[in-house]
């Protein structure tokens, strides 16, 4: 072990090493300096119960609305009012996290609406084509 002095920001720190270039097998602690739980207290308050989830934002979603599973933006949009889909067919490609999603029609259809533009930045759960 060796004790050494480390300065950041103009701040000293006595520091202790351990060499772990020495042959040596790692020696257990002292059984002194091992940290014990704190005792239980009758003053030991519940923990906080967690925040219920914020709503997700939505726009208008009916039987044929195709929302966006995810926040991104929108790359390339592959369908245009009045155009036939098939159930699979990709509508609109959506990045999100440097990766490019493919989001298709969850129904065969024909588009009723566009409700998204090339560029355009979503969220999750937001409409981005009305099938009929």
């Amino acid at each position: 072990m060796k004790k050494l002095r480390i300065t950041v920001d103009n701040k000293s720190y006595d520091v202790t090493v351990e060499d772990l270039t020495e042959a040596d097998s790692y020696p257990a602690p002292p059984a002194s300096s091992l940290a014990q739980p704190p005792a239980p207290s009758a003053s030991v308050t519940p923990p906080v119960a967690a925040r219920p989830a914020a709503p997700k934002p939505q726009g208008p979603v009916g039987d044929g609305a195709v929302t966006s599973p995810m926040a991104g933006a929108i790359r390339s949009v592959l369908v245009k009012p009045g155009d036939a889909v098939k159930q699979g067919q990709g509508v609109v490609v959506l990045e999100a996290m440097k990766m490019e999603n493919q989001i298709t029609a969850p129904v065969a259809g024909t588009v009723k609406s566009v409700d998204v533009a090339e560029g355009d930045s979503v969220t999750e759960g937001q409409v981005l084509v009305v099938l009929e």
